[in-house]
């Protein structure tokens, strides 16, 4: 593992200088989301995938109306409003840019949300959130960013009421592989503004250790596959489109400039067994 370290500032401009991607080749603008989604027998496309995993955290947290949620790298708050909308809960979603933050905000008051979602800007390893505040601490793909992960889980189980549930999904580390492949895998995570990707038994230790209880990693590698090959497929038209880009731009930035092989390497590492997809589970 070559962890690389990445401020705040760098993870907001990851986010803000790859919106575009995420608007051509994701589905921002409808759906909202910047995860992979979840697939399963009764997906029959694309956005139907990114919706579903919303509905299977929701499912595995038990969220009821009425609960009070902090989406944890929230994104331009796809996840926050779907709880909003579909489970009648009151979400706060914080995220590190502030681009991201006005935009959730914008989308929430013009669909009449503004009362029940709010976001801003807040690291989620250090909150001004008073203690046993939430119902739910929720995050999808967006813990993998933190440079210390047990620093999320410590101020999780802070904001959490006793008794609440931390709801997850994330990339995880189960095979180190060969020096040539830990590269690969860097190439990827470094591409994303990520430090390194947490291996799956040390980040079980973390919630163990910090007292959590009735924790469960359930693998969903399956369910993200799809989506998986499609950034895959993307990196071929997108490699091309990234040299056009950058040829015409020299004042891009680094992650301008790397962001299209992380949809090469992703996939790659994934088929050779290097990581899996978690939905991780645990109760304070």
């Amino acid at each position: 593992m070559n962890s690389k370290t990445f401020s705040s500032t760098d993870i907001a401009q990851y986010y803000d200088v790859s919106e575009d991607h995420y608007t051509f080749f994701w589905d921002l603008n409808q759906s909202h989301a910047l995860h992979y989604g979840y697939w399963d027998e009764t997906t029959s496309t694309f956005r139907e995938a990114l919706a579903n995993i919303n509905q299977i955290l929701a499912n595995e947290a038990e969220i009821k109306a009425g609960m009070n949620i902090l989406d944890a790298g929230c994104g331009i708050g796809g996840s926050s409003i779907w709880l909003a909308q579909h489970k009648n809960a009151t979400v706060t979603g914080i995220t590190l840019s502030a681009k991201q933050a006005a935009r959730g905000n914008d989308i929430a008051q013009k669909i009449g949300l503004e009362n029940q979602v709010s976001f801003q800007v807040q690291d989620y390893t250090n909150t001004n959130f008073e203690s046993n505040t939430f119902d739910v601490v929720w995050a999808i793909e967006s813990i993998c960013h933190a440079e210390d992960k047990k620093k999320f889980v410590d101020e999780a189980f802070r904001l959490l009421k006793p008794g609440g549930t931390l709801i997850m999904a994330d990339f995880f580390i189960v095979n180190e592989g060969t020096q040539k492949e830990q590269t690969e895998i860097n190439k990827w995570a470094h591409g994303w503004a990520v430090p390194f990707f947490e291996k799956k038994n040390v980040f079980e230790s973390y919630l163990k250790d910090r007292n959590f209880e009735k924790i469960e990693m359930i693998d969903a590698t399956k369910n993200i596959l799809k989506s998986a090959k499609r950034l895959y497929l993307a990196f071929f038209p997108g490699w091309l489109i990234s040299k056009v880009y950058n040829f015409l731009n020299r004042n891009t930035t680094e992650f301008s400039k790397k962001n299209v092989y992380t949809a090469y390497f992703q996939y790659t590492t994934l088929k050779k067994g290097l990581w899996k997809y978690y939905i991780v589970k645990a109760v304070k």
